[in-house]
């Protein structure tokens, strides 16, 4: 399994931009740019997996990547606690 998932970024009104991952509803989150949102989308996939972990649920697997979504890897630990 890859440890990747495709996520969508949309322009806010206000200027920001939300995230959020088709295959892991739980995990969103915005930025006040799209870096910034992006940094934070790492963030949330990471404590929405580990949720995941922690109650014995099976961990969703990542969809295709669609127009206009990019790939945000999941941090290294979090990765290696979803191997186990």
């Amino acid at each position: 399994m890859r440890y990747a998932y495709p996520c969508e970024l949309t322009p806010e009104e206000d200027g920001g931009f939300s995230a959020s991952f088709p295959d892991v509803p739980e995990a969103l989150t915005c930025g006040d740019d799209r870096a910034e949102a992006l940094a934070m989308a790492e963030d949330a996939l990471a404590v929405a997996l580990g949720a995941y972990v922690r109650g014995r649920e099976d961990v969703p697997r990542p969809g295709p990547l669609q127009p206009g979504q990019v790939m945000v890897a999941v941090p290294s630990a979090v990765a290696v606690e979803l191997a186990l």
